[in-house]
């Protein structure tokens, strides 16, 4: 009898302690990190920013080389950023500093450009000479470019 007690007391504590590592740990319904939305304008000096659709803004985090979180760009130049953490995607950005830069996305199939020209200056396509920074969360995620 002592042992049929002994039993259920050992499977009463292990379902226990399930059930709390489950409870601490999350069941998958929350997101694995805390992301701020982050909707954006780009804006293209001396030009149409129409000529943008198709490319993206990505971020580099200033404390996480990896997290890159990005945004495509529509014909109106808004921008709506996302990212990619532990094989989910999530709305918006952790909070922090990012450098910026832009993705040109003008390529066909083959590989070559769609467009003549350059739109803005070849400074913007890297994170170490663009200028371009962002902070989240804020209230502002203007991006602007020009061709000098």
């Amino acid at each position: 009898m002592q042992r049929v007690a002994l039993a259920g007391a050992v499977d009463a504590a292990l379902a226990l302690t399930i059930v709390v590592a489950i409870w601490i740990t999350g069941c998958g319904g929350g997101s694995p990190l805390k992301t701020y939305p982050v909707v954006g304008k780009v804006e293209l000096k001396d030009g149409d920013v129409e000529i943008l659709t198709g490319s993206a803004v990505e971020l580099k985090s200033s404390t996480d080389e990896n997290l890159r979180p990005s945004g495509n760009i529509d014909a109106t130049g808004k921008f709506v950023v996302k990212t990619l953490y532990q094989g989910q995607i999530l709305e918006g950005a952790p909070e922090g500093k990012y450098q910026a830069r832009i993705i040109l996305g003008d390529q066909s199939d083959e590989g070559v450009p769609k467009r003549k020209g350059d739109p803005f200056h070849k400074r913007y396509l890297d994170f170490n000479t663009s200028g371009l920074s962002l902070t989240v969360p804020s209230g502002d995620y203007t991006v602007t470019l020009a061709k000098k």
